[in-house]
């Protein structure tokens, strides 16, 4: 048997973000280019580059899998993580 959801029940947040290391000195042009190929994968919500730490925040139900076939490569769950991709 199969339990249905109530519809007047707030969905869960399932919303996450996902930090990527970026390198070092991006240019405005960079990020453009970024900031497309990334907002383009399935599942991402929102985009935050932080270029003066070197990292970029991916907000959605996005797989990190995804991110690494990208070309991006995914920080532990440390908002201060500097790994480059």
């Amino acid at each position: 048997m199969m339990e249905r959801k109530d519809p007047t029940e707030p969905a869960a947040d399932t919303t996450r973000v996902v930090t990527v290391g970026l390198p070092p000195g991006m240019c405005r042009r960079c990020v453009r280019v970024l900031s497309r190929r990334v907002s383009d994968l399935p599942g991402v919500v929102s985009l935050e580059f932080d270029v003066a730490a070197g990292v970029l925040r991916v907000g959605g139900r996005v797989n990190p899998a995804v991110l690494r076939r990208a070309g991006l490569v995914p920080c532990p769950n440390d908002p201060d993580c500097r790994r480059l991709g």
